[in-house]
């Protein structure tokens, strides 16, 4: 008979013929035990019985500890044999001739009784004694591996010769049953709390014989973020580098406690004489730092002088190349104040647990003492409009040119229209550049679809004198100057910009100052405060018109495989060049009704017209687009088809809304794009969505 390859069959079949031949010689030994019987009855004297002979085992025990005995029965003149182990165990099923049979034993002598039968109905037993035991286990030692995310977690894992299994006591408490855990396994506690601990294994033979051995371990609070350094049970543990080693950071009284740092005890690091001018302080934490949220981490810093270039550093434990740092300055002297690190180079997906922090970094030590205190992770400081200086003098990275460095400083006039409490500096240096000035790179570019306007509170020592504003894209070098004449002296006036002339469609990033531009600096100081969108600014509220001008937030909700967001005019030409445009994209597959809508703050007034226009910018001419009103209130519901006339440029369609019952409340509005037809990655956009008579 043939079966396919791999189906297995044959392979059963086989086993099955097996079984069957076994059932044919037990059937052969019933059929003859009956033909002995019947014999018997009918004439003993004719049938010749003949019994085994020489029965007997041979024994082979495990040297595991594991009381793995083999039995291998042997006899004259058997077919079969049945095993009674001596354990009050069941005797086995019949063992063919030349097989073997395996049983596992505890401590102990075990009388084993090997019985030998044949066809004919012959039988004989014999009896063999064996002494069970087993050895001591040797060379007991375990591990104790602390949890590198919880460490009150301790993992145990021991091992030893001829042992079986073990008992691991972990020393908490006395009413604790040990964890037993196989040979090759590891057993897992989470302590309560700090303190030193026995920890007690016991190696098990699988018989009376056992080892012991006992280690201690210390538990101690996790050092990890916020370091505030309160805590008497957490050993902050920071190891000086470049000088000073032994020292490490002293826990000592908060020297001036303040509005910044009122907590009792801090870190005092000293920058020891002689010290490299990278000297510094490193720690490692008990778990990494969870960098998911923010990349921006807080410091409390009490500096004996200003302008002391502070760097943190965060690091991989075991590999340095993955490391992220940053340089802040100190901005006041014996006084706290908090620096902020916005690590922009951190990697999520990498794991950072050492710190290092850097006091004075590039200068040698003089033996000057620094305190720093509370760090932790904080939301990094988003630099955009507006740009009022509140922030912390950290958060604001000046650069300087020419000769005109900028810090962060108290208003030094604080009147008229600027009463806030910071704001920006800016020295013109004796003999400084004309072009001297000062730039800093936002976190959010500045979007001229908001309002293409600026304006800047402006302090100057003298009237009349030119302020360039200037705006780049790093990225591509594209940059717009806008120039406008401080009108008064010594008081805060407040000037405009009006960058009409740039793109929107440029990531304009990186704002540039230049005081009294043309002229060389004498020493003269100017303050600047409060960069802003001015201008109209566009919607309070969303409501018709939809315009999607300014920074008013229009949230569209998306279904069916569209998706909808405001975005700067791609195209800002024939009749639509405003800033700012709705983006509908249907992505390949989504639904023929896909679409998306939003709620507006105000129902449409439907009292003097019914029709409605919108201004579509469609790849696709023909293209059905399906304006739906709705209202939250109830389930009413209207729909006006309408066409696009042409394709990739600007097009009005009209909507008439005749039928509409005006005793409902229409607040929300639904845009389908090509209406009918599934999406093909196609981008449309639209805007000016208003009741036209």
């Amino acid at each position: 008979m043939y079966f396919p390859r791999g189906t297995g069959v044959k392979t059963q079949v086989i086993k099955k013929l097996f079984d069957m031949k076994l059932i044919y010689k037990f059937c052969l030994i019933i059929i003859a035990g009956l033909l002995f019987s019947a014999c018997e009855r009918d004439d003993m004297t004719e049938v010749q019985v003949n019994q085994p002979t020489n029965v007997d085992a041979d024994l082979k025990l495990s040297n595991d500890n594991s009381g793995l005995l083999t039995i291998i029965p042997k006899a004259v003149g058997a077919n079969y044999f049945i095993i009674d182990f001596g354990d009050d165990s069941d005797p086995s099923d019949p063992v063919l001739a030349g097989n073997q049979i395996s049983h596992t034993y505890g401590e102990g002598e075990f009388t084993i009784g090997i019985t030998a039968r044949n066809l004919t109905g012959g039988e004989a037993t014999a009896f063999k004694t064996v002494l069970i035991s087993f050895d001591p286990p040797e060379n007991l030692d375990f591990t104790i591996t602390r949890d590198t995310e919880n460490p009150l977690k301790v993992f145990v894992t021991p091992t030893a010769d001829k042992a079986i299994g073990f008992e691991v006591d972990f020393g908490e408490s006395d009413d604790d049953e040990p964890v037993f855990i196989l040979a090759g396994e590891s057993a897992e506690h989470i302590y309560a709390g700090i303190g030193t601990y026995t920890i007690t294994v016991t190696a098990l033979s699988g018989g009376e014989a056992t080892l012991s051995l006992s280690k201690e371990v210390e538990i101690t609070d996790p050092f990890v973020l916020p370091i505030d350094f309160e805590s008497p049970t957490v050993d902050y543990a920071f190891n000086n580098f470049g000088g000073g080693e032994g020292d490490g950071v002293p826990i000592v009284d908060n020297p001036d406690p303040n509005d910044v740092n009122s907590s009792s005890k801090v870190g005092a690091y000293t920058k020891v004489a002689g010290s490299e001018d990278w000297a510094g302080t490193s720690a490692r934490l008990n778990e990494n730092i969870d960098f998911s949220s923010t990349q921006a981490i807080a410091m409390d810093v009490y500096s004996p002088a200003v302008g002391v270039p502070v760097l943190f550093k965060v690091e991989q434990d075991g590999n340095p190349e993955v490391f992220a740092e940053l340089v802040q300055n100190t901005s006041v002297a014996n006084e706290w104040e908090t620096l902020t690190f916005n690590l922009v180079d951190v990697d999520p997906n990498e794991s950072y647990s050492i710190i290092a922090i850097f006091f004075n970094f590039g200068t040698s030590g003089t033996g000057e003492t620094y305190y720093f205190d509370n760090i932790r992770l904080t939301n990094p400081v988003q630099l955009g409009l507006p740009l009022d200086f509140e922030s912390g003098p950290s958060a604001y990275q000046f650069i300087e040119f020419g000769g005109a460095p900028v810090s962060v400083v108290t208003n030094p006039d604080i009147s008229g229209i600027n009463t806030s409490a910071n704001v920006a500096e800016l020295l013109k240096a004796p003999g400084s550049e004309v072009w001297a000035g000062a730039f800093i790179d936002l976190d959010v570019q500045v979007d001229f679809g908001i309002s293409s306007t600026l304006s800047l509170k402006v302090w100057s020592p003298e009237a009349d004198i030119p302020v360039v504003l200037k705006i780049e894209n790093p990225e591509t070098g594209a940059e717009v100057e806008v120039s406008a004449q401080v009108p008064v002296a010594q008081e805060w006036v407040e000037l405009e910009f009006d960058f009409s002339s740039a793109s929107t469609s440029e990531a304009w990033t990186r704002v540039v100052f230049f005081f009294n531009f043309g002229t060389a600096g004498t020493g003269e100081l100017y303050y600047f405060d409060d960069l802003a969108y001015a201008g109209d600014t566009g919607p309070t509220s969303v409501k018709l018109p939809l315009t999607f001008e300014g920074s008013l937030d229009y949230t569209w909700e998306n279904f069916g495989g569209a998706e909808t967001e405001v975005i700067n005019n791609p195209d800002p030409s024939g009749i639509n060049t405003s800033n700012r445009v709705a983006q509908l994209f249907k992505s390949a597959g989504s639904e023929v009704w896909a679409g998306s809508f939003i709620d507006l703050d105000e129902a449409i007034d439907f009292n003097s017209t019914r029709r409605i226009s919108m201004k579509v910018w469609s790849p696709i001419e023909g293209a059905t687009v399906l304006l739906k009103l709705e209202t939250t209130l109830s389930a009413y519901e209207i729909e006006v088809p309408g066409t696009v006339a042409v394709a990739e440029e600007w097009s009005e369609v009209i909507f008439d809304f005749s039928d509409v019952d005006l005793s409902e409340l229409m607040n929300r509005v639904v845009v389908f794009m090509d209406f009918g037809n599934p999406g093909g990655d196609d981008t449309f956009y639209f805007d000016d969505i208003q009741l036209i008579n």
